[in-house]
């Protein structure tokens, strides 16, 4: 049942992946709250120690990728935001 996990990880990733690929694009952050984006980066790495901790192989992969991913376009706010103003 584990390959179930892997398909929800594959599919939430590539959740990510327009986005980030649009953000770089456009340079265009006007939409997006950086507190909400903190938010889901601060339960991630919970998420991430929690599965560390448990040993699941799956929940570690998949919140490290999802972390990483959402400090990508925290950082890509961060920047983008102060050209915006």
């Amino acid at each position: 049942m584990q390959f179930l996990g892997w398909i929800g990880f594959i599919l939430v990733e590539a959740f990510y992946v327009p986005q980030l690929i649009k953000t770089v694009k456009t340079k265009d952050v006007a939409g997006f709250s950086l507190t909400a984006w903190g938010v889901l980066w601060l339960g991630m790495a919970f998420y991430l120690v929690y599965s560390i901790i448990i040993h699941d192989t799956v929940f570690t992969v998949g919140n490290g990728v999802g972390l990483a991913a959402s400090t990508f376009q925290i950082a890509l706010i961060l920047k983008y935001r102060k050209r915006q103003k």
